[in-house]
Formats: C-alpha cells, sequence, structure tokens
C-alpha cells in the first residue's frame, strides 16, 4: 500500500487475489485500472459531492423558511439535490472500501511494511478513509432501517452520517493531494 500501483498487477500478492482473476482477463484488467486511477476517480466524486452539497445546503436552509409560509416547492428541490450528493457519496464510500480491499489482497496489509513516513502517511490516510465509509454506509443503512421500523432516528445518528460524509470527502482530497505533491517532489 505504500504506491498506490501495484508493482506487477493483479494477484501479485496473495493467492487468494490469483484465485480471483487470472492475468490477462476483462476481471484483472478492471483490478489493474481501478488499484492504478482509483485515487483520480474517487477525488473526482469527492469533488462533485462537495459542490452538489454546497448547493443543496442553501436551497434546503431558505426553503425551510419559505415552506413555514406554505411554499415547499424549494425545500422539495433542496431535498433532490441532497440526495443525488448523498447518492455520490454513497458511490464514493463502496469505491473507497473496494479500492481499499483490493489493495490489501494485492499489496498488503496496512502497517505492517517498513515502517517509514510515506508508508505510514498512505496506510494513515486510507485506513481513515475506509472507517469514514464504513461508519457512513453503516449510519445510513441504521437510519433506513430505523426509520422502517421506529418511525424515527436518533439525533445522533445524522450527526454521525454527517461527519463521517466529510471526513471520507476530506481525507480523498488529503490523499490526492498528498499523492500530486510526491509525484511532483519525485519528478522535480
Amino acid at each position: 500500500m505504500t504506491d498506490d500501483s501495484p508493482a506487477n498487477g493483479p494477484g501479485s500478492g496473495t493467492n487468494s487475489a490469483r484465485a480471483v482473476s487470472e492475468p490477462g482477463t476483462k476481471l484483472s484488467r478492471g483490478y489493474v485500472w481501478l488499484l492504478r486511477n482509483g485515487l483520480y476517480v474517487e477525488a473526482g466524486i469527492a469533488v462533485t459531492a462537495i459542490v452538489v452539497g454546497t448547493i443543496a445546503l442553501p436551497f434546503l436552509v431558505f426553503g425551510t423558511f419559505v415552506a413555514l409560509g406554505g411554499e415547499g416547492s424549494i425545500l422539495a428541490g433542496g431535498a433532490i439535490i441532497a440526495v443525488i450528493c448523498t447518492a455520490l457519496l454513497l458511490c464514493l464510500a463502496v469505491l473507497l472500501l473496494v479500492h481499499g480491499y483490493l489493495e490489501a489482497t494485492n499489496h498488503r496489509v496496512p502497517f505492517t511494511g517498513d515502517g517509514d513516513a510515506r508508508t505510514l502517511a498512505v496506510d494513515g490516510i486510507r485506513t481513515t478513509e475506509m472507517i469514514a465509509a464504513g461508519v457512513f454506509i453503516c449510519g445510513l443503512a441504521a437510519a433506513l432501517v430505523l426509520v422502517a421500523v421506529r418511525g424515527e432516528i436518533p439525533t445522533a445518528l445524522p450527526f454521525i452520517v454527517i461527519v463521517a460524509a466529510i471526513a471520507q470527502s476530506v481525507a480523498v482530497l488529503i490523499h490526492a493531494t498528498g499523492r500530486a505533491v510526491s509525484y511532483l517532489l519525485r519528478d522535480g
């Protein structure tokens, strides 16, 4: 996990990864592509989700006040934009978990390497991304179950989901920035 791209393609680390896909198959090429380019896709989704969420916020706030007077169309528009943002964040969370799993199976488990600063930084940020993604997905699932069963959500749960959503997006952007800086310093 020290280099965000595989050295020898998928299956270079463990037998289980080799058993999943043989070199040269479409699945194998997909794994290699995701391991090499996943961070770019993750960063793009994170930026898009941040922009969409930023657009949704004023619609939701202003729409709430206008809805008190009986007009709910602005609030409904803001809610639709917020759902789009949530869907983007959910896609990001799933992608982060899949990417982290592929890195662990194709390279190694985090924090078991040589312990240099770059390895610890990459392992730490990837672990942070995966934890935030897991908390976000579990929080959304818990909210849906609680609404279906009890008809209400505990006060802390939306806060936890929002913090996890922000954390996963910020961690991805920090990871992408660190990788860009590392690339520039290596070539400079």
